[in-house]
């Protein structure tokens, strides 16, 4: 295994230790020494990769959640869908993620991100590799008709967020795939 490989090994481990820490023990609880101990590094390593707790969390809804996403739709794009299938399982994979990284997590990312976006607007899209292959995918859709493709994709979005949204505010109590995947049908079937 090369140099680089191994970088991203060891970063794809603290991630994971990071998540199932931050869901049994909460954020707040967890020690920087205790995920670099469920990942097997030493505390330094951590510190190579992230700078902190806050810095884990925005990289797994950023690096993490494009990684996942990206692996995810290159997949779905080799099944035989429509494109409409396509964007419903992709809106799908985005509310998995998020209630495999937990509500904790969720919630925590979302304060991180609107404050981020504050300081430094156009950020969060910035960083989302995945959203442009959304992008492309609702702008075929608008072709020949009236609808312009920024908004759909906000609306896309919208859906999506405000799922997610309903779900932290409900602390977990509401079934995110399952609220969302009807919104999103409905939605994907008007167009």
């Amino acid at each position: 295994m090369t140099r680089a490989e191994k970088k991203i090994k060891t970063r794809r481990e603290v991630f994971k230790a990071a998540i199932k820490l931050f869901n049994v023990h909460g954020i707040e609880k967890t020690k920087i020494s205790d995920i670099a101990k469920e990942a097997h590094v030493s505390v330094g390593t951590f510190y190579v990769h992230f700078k902190s707790k806050e810095d884990i969390i925005s990289a797994i809804y950023y690096e993490d959640f494009n990684n996942f996403m990206n692996f995810n739709i290159q997949q779905v794009e080799k099944r035989n869908l429509n494109l409409k299938e396509i964007l419903l399982e992709i809106g799908i994979l985005e509310l998995r993620f998020a209630k495999k990284v937990g509500l904790e997590i969720t919630t925590a990312a979302f304060i991180a991100n609107l404050q981020t976006n504050i300081e430094m607007p156009g950020n969060h899209f910035g960083k989302r590799t995945f959203s442009l292959k959304i992008k492309k995918m609702l702008s075929k859709l608008a072709v020949g008709t009236s609808k312009d493709s920024e908004i759909l994709f906000q609306e896309f979005e919208t859906i999506v967020r405000g799922t997610m949204l309903t779900w932290c505010f409900s602390n977990g109590a509401v079934n995110m795939v399952s609220l969302g995947t009807p919104l999103l049908e409905n939605y994907l079937n008007n167009l």
